[in-house]
């Protein structure tokens, strides 16, 4: 993403490019757009077991699930690339350590060439090192009372036009989770039904991921570059729930115990050629191949209020994609201090699915059960931008984005075709008040696209196992199914910020305010009816066009040095959304917190080699009404991380670090109203795990 950028300042009319590893500060203030670099520093700093532990304390970002977000807003409208490459299904940040890690860059809003609604998340994989290195990382931990750890070997070396870097990682994670909760329902003849549930989930897993990479530079113009990435992830289950009836009828199993296993396959080749021309032209060629599988198999059952046993059901579901993508760049001079960057991209993915169910060893072949279903994924992506130096302390980028795809699928409930194009025009603007480029404004405009995926526009009906199908469900454990007929959501947004760069250390002080206008807002819906799988009918979410949305926000950040050896860092936001349609005040965005906050700090003891720190983030519990009948709260949120690093030589480094060290429970509730005012919902309440771990790091 950063591969280039214009020197703020220079001769009038010499354009200077600047590559290779500029210092982080440096380059966010020679950017034209908004943006913030995440280098091997700071990934190192805080001795973090997975890639979502770092984003969750950078500014304008929060954490929901396993999904980061910037402006508050989440899957699909923060774009997450690894090395410029679209984060495959399946894949999660928290199987993949900082250690693998050469920096992450973070841009703030749309851009031309990757696009991106809130912004953009680039993970740079680690590559070949300017000297010979060998590196051992490791740590071993608890959560929960249950062993974690990690090991990582890392070799890189150059020799003539070679360089390489191989790196191999084996983690091992695991949680025991408490819950309780809830819940009250009214069956179709109008019975009141009130339960109480308790239940344990035991969780495991092992991971490994192999990244090597191998640079050949045959002479001083051209680069040549191949990277594999392979990740195997294998997790095993285990859960159980005991329900209680405090009054109305006796739920159809009083005690229900699960297990299952799933394992996640993925192998991305990544070649790419660059060739540099002396007059500061630059062509690049890029190509990628990936497969990736997902694989479960699970059982579950039930026993009655009489200890009578329930069918006992098992399921086996498949889940296999290829995709492939070719690119190209061209960056070249023109005119008076204008920079033209011209690019094309086209991806191809083809996905089978497969759902197999079992109840007593009879196998279910009904809708979309023990039937195959395809889909395919056509995209194609031009964009051009100028970069235009105004004056030593202006410049100006503007783009255009010209995106179109084609998506098909075929299955048991029939076949849909799904088209859509766009194009996105994208302004930035940038401008330094002082003559040393410290104090900087920037304002961004631009469309963007947000694209329903594959599983929002395949008709498949996935049927919500707490109930038996004969019996019926309720709305707070609706059946899912997709809606082909979705459009994409239009996106038009405006930020500005200003940034006050700090003398020394690498500090900044900024205030950044963003709004997005959303048309065709995406949003589930709940309704009752008819399915092929069930003799009765059932609740289902599909998601629909629901209408216009805003979103506006307001964020802070300063980081700076408060003395020497102090590191100082904090940050705030505070967002505020609306759907047209729905009146109601906690109307806003799914997932969006109202402001959320983070301070942390890092000191290096005097005439020591220790350094020790800590991080907090706090966000407030929180409603969100989803549609006029639908309503869902989330608890508030407050993290305690902190470390202590003893450097015992340049080689050699022992980390002590605690995550969660709070270890709050969540509480989240959802409800879904009737037309005559009966509102059906769920509390429940989830342990969640501090964790500690001891970590070595050895450079030979």
């Amino acid at each position: 993403m950063l591969a280039y950028a214009q020197a703020p300042a220079g001769p009038a009319g010499q354009q200077v490019l600047v590559e290779g590893r500029v210092y982080a500060d440096a380059q966010r203030r020679m950017a034209t757009a908004a943006v913030s670099i995440i280098g091997r520093d700071e990934l190192d700093a805080q001795g973090d077991l997975s890639v979502l532990d770092v984003l969750q304390r950078q500014p304008g970002i929060s954490i929901d699930g396993e999904t980061p977000r910037l402006r508050g807003l989440g899957d699909g409208y923060t774009l997450v690339l690894i090395n410029g490459e679209p984060a495959p299904p399946g894949f999660t940040l928290d199987s993949l350590a900082p250690g693998d890690i050469e920096r992450i860059e973070i841009l703030k809003g749309p851009s031309a060439e990757f696009g991106g609604t809130a912004g953009t998340i680039n993970i740079i994989l680690r590559g070949p090192p300017r000297l010979n290195q060998r590196e051992w990382r490791s740590s071993l931990g608890a959560r929960g009372g249950r062993a974690i750890g990690s090991a990582n070997f890392g070799w890189g070396s150059r020799k003539g036009a070679f360089s390489w870097h191989l790196p191999l990682g084996a983690s091992r994670w695991a949680s025991d989770i408490d819950l309780a909760a809830e819940r009250v329902s009214r069956s179709p003849n109008g019975t009141v039904g009130r339960q109480a549930l308790s239940g344990q989930d035991i969780a495991q897993g092992t991971g490994l991921n192999f990244a090597p990479r191998l640079d050949w530079r045959p002479n001083a113009q051209d680069t040549l570059q191949a990277q594999l990435f392979v990740q195997h992830n294998r997790n095993e289950n285990e859960g159980r729930r005991d329900t209680l009836a405090l009054s109305g009828p006796l739920p159809y199993s009083v005690r229900d115990l699960s297990r299952s296993s799933s394992r996640f396959d993925l192998a991305r080749s990544q070649a790419q050629w660059v060739r540099k021309f002396d007059d500061g032209r630059r062509l690049e060629l890029k190509g990628s191949a990936q497969t990736s599988e997902w694989l479960q198999d699970g059982q579950g059952q039930g026993t009655g209020p009489s200890d009578e046993q329930r069918p006992l059901r098992e399921s086996l579901t498949g889940l296999r994609e290829r995709a492939t993508s070719l690119g190209a760049r061209w960056r070249h001079g023109w005119g008076e201090g204008h920079s033209l960057a011209w690019g094309w991209d086209a991806e191809d993915r083809q996905r089978r699915e497969l759902r197999r169910q079992f109840d007593d060893g009879v196998e279910r072949v009904v809708g979309s059960l023990g039937r195959s279903s395809l889909a395919a994924t056509r995209r194609q992506t031009l964009f051009v931008q100028d970069d235009w130096e105004l004056s030593p302390h202006a410049s100006l980028s503007a783009g255009l984005r010209a995106t179109q795809a084609h998506l098909t699928g075929t299955g048991p409930e029939g076949d849909f075709v799904h088209r859509h194009s766009g194009l996105l025009p994208v302004f930035n603007l940038r401008h330094a008040i002082d003559s040393a480029g410290r104090q900087l404004l920037r304002a961004g405009l631009a469309r963007s696209l947000r694209v329903p995926d594959l599983a929002l526009l395949a008709p498949r009906y996935a049927l919500n196992g707490q109930y038996d199908r004969a019996t019926g469900n309720t709305p707070i454990a609706a059946d899912s199914a997709g809606n082909p007929a979705l459009a994409p959501e239009r996106i038009t947004g405006l930020d500005l910020s200003y940034e006050h760069h700090l003398p020394a250390g690498g500090g900044v002080a900024s205030v950044a305010l963003s709004h997005r206008r959303i048309d065709n807002l995406i949003r589930r819906r709940i309704g009752l009816e008819d399915v092929p799988e069930a003799s009765v009918p059932r609740w289902v979410s599909r998601p629909v066009n629901l209408g216009r949305a805003r979103s506006s926000g307001l964020e802070l950040e300063w980081k700076g040095r408060a003395r020497p050896g102090l590191n100082l860092r904090l940050a705030a936001s505070a967002y505020r959304s609306s759907v047209e349609q729905i009146d109601d005040p906690d109307a806003r965005l799914e997932g969006q917190a109202p402001w959320s906050a983070s301070l942390g700090f890092d000191q290096l003891l005097a005439a020591s080699a220790w350094t020790w720190g800590a991080s907090l983030v706090l966000q407030p519990a929180y409603a969100t009404q989803q549609s006029d009948l639908q309503r869902q709260t989330r608890s508030a949120n407050r993290r305690l991380d902190a470390f202590v690093l003893w450097r015992v030589s340049r080689e050699l480094q022992l980390r002590l670090a605690g995550t969660n060290l709070l270890a709050e429970d969540t509480v989240n509730a959802s409800s879904v109203s009737d037309i005559d005012g009966f509102a059906a919902g769920s509390d429940t309440r989830r342990q969640t795990l501090a964790s500690v771990n001891a970590s070595l790091t050895w450079r030979f």
